[in-house]
């Protein structure tokens, strides 16, 4: 296979908790150099759980490996100017800089974008956070949560008549985490051509919010704020999940014509839905989906979930299994495709690991490499890469610089 997008570019990646480090994570399966910068005076994810076997320990946190495999790490102590200094070095010979930080922490540290801009004036410099660098809220932190709320997501997201919900705790990190990417490819394109770099920001609120384009049109047009309709369609019924044989197997249903829904009242054994004044049309089965959904269960609470796929895909109606984690990561195809990777880690052995969302040329995009252990790569980074010698680095390892 031909060479990876980004071989040849280096992060320096100071990222925090899940939305850059994923961001960085990405960039390093397109080929790039990815250096972490870590410190021991902030450790987050890596000794937040949960944790291979329960057990403690700076390298086997879930969170963390799942977010930053296939990088270097470098730890530096960055309350200590000699550790500053070292980083300004790493970001010297790095092509972007990626950080999520409250707003004003690099800039305190000496690390803000003028500051590495005076260093190499073409770098590209990442910065994300809840809500942005500039504007009245800039200096709030704010987390998944919070974002899901500020954004507008959760408020068009519940069942009917019910109150607002959250989608997921780390879906707006990993969700930022694309829109990041995608600037910065476009940045280092615009820099090859141009030899220009550029200050990029993100705004997690932002980003999210371009998820509602129906509700933010259906507002604009008439001012009326859209119905929660949980897994309920506007124009569709049925269109739901049934829970199928077992306590958490479930199967997704979408019927969109009467062709379909009649299909489906045949393989079901209920021919005679079809006949059935309240679900003839799909205006009548729209008024009366709350009489009709609760035979679709009946149907399906005492078959196997494969059974109901295969009879309605078979009959040409729209039906998939609700696959949880185990069997997404379990599944052949996504296997096959590369998509679920193994790496081995040295502490907590090999672990699957939901990698690449891409081929490259038509075919797999390479191996993605376990997370880094702590300050598994000091000497390749300081003294391969920034050539460091052996006293200093020795002196610097005794003062806790390099931490």
């Amino acid at each position: 296979m031909n060479a990876l997008p980004l071989q040849g570019i280096r992060i320096a990646d100071f990222g925090q908790i899940i939305a850059i480090p994923y961001t960085a994570q990405m960039l390093a399966w397109l080929g790039a150099e990815v250096v972490l910068i870590e410190t021991e005076q902030r450790l987050t994810t890596r000794i937040w759980p949960p944790f291979a076997e329960a057990e403690p320990g700076v390298n086997r946190s879930g969170g963390f490996n799942m977010v930053n495999s296939s990088k270097l790490s470098c730890t530096l102590n960055l309350r200590d100017p000699e550790g500053v200094e070292l980083a300004k070095q790493i970001i010297l010979v790095s092509d972007v800089v990626v950080e999520n930080y409250s707003s004003g922490t690099m800039e305190r540290m000496g690390l803000g974008y003028q500051d590495v801009r005076s260093l190499r004036p073409d770098v590209i410099y990442l910065s994300l956070g809840a809500f942005g660098r500039t504007g009245p809220m800039k200096d709030l932190v704010g987390f998944h949560s919070v974002i899901n709320l500020f954004s507008g997501l959760a408020s068009v997201t519940g069942h009917r008549g019910s109150h607002p919900r959250i989608m997921g705790g780390l879906f707006p990190d990993a969700f930022s985490g694309c829109y990041c990417v995608l600037a910065l490819l476009e940045a280092l394109y615009h820099r090859a051509n141009t030899g220009e770099g550029q200050h990029i920001e993100v705004a997690m609120t932002e980003a999210l919010a371009t998820l509602l384009p129906e509700a933010i049109m259906e507002y604009t047009l008439d001012g009326t704020e859209p119905e929660r309709v949980g897994n309920h369609h506007k124009e569709k019924a049925p269109h739901n999940v049934f829970r199928c044989q077992g306590e958490e197997n479930w199967v997704a249903v979408s019927v969109e014509d009467d062709a379909q829904f009649q299909a489906m009242a045949h393989v079901s054994g209920n021919p005679g839905w079809a006949d059935d004044v309240r679900f003839s049309t799909p205006e009548a089965r729209l008024k009366h989906q709350d009489e009709l959904e609760p035979l679709i269960q009946q149907w399906v609470a005492r078959l196997q979930v494969e059974d109901v796929v295969q009879k309605l895909q078979n009959a040409g109606v729209p039906a998939g299994p609700v696959l949880d984690s185990d069997q997404v990561l379990s599944d052949p195809h996504m296997i096959e495709r590369g998509f679920v990777q193994f790496p081995d880690h040295s502490v907590v052995g090999p672990r699957p690991l939901g990698a690449f969302p891409w081929a490259v040329d038509g075919g797999q995009p390479g191996v993605a490499r376990s997370a880094p252990l702590f300050g598994e790569h000091n000497v390749r980074v300081l003294q391969e890469l920034l050539q460091v010698p052996d006293v200093e680095f020795k002196r610097l390892m005794e003062n806790g610089v390099i931490a």
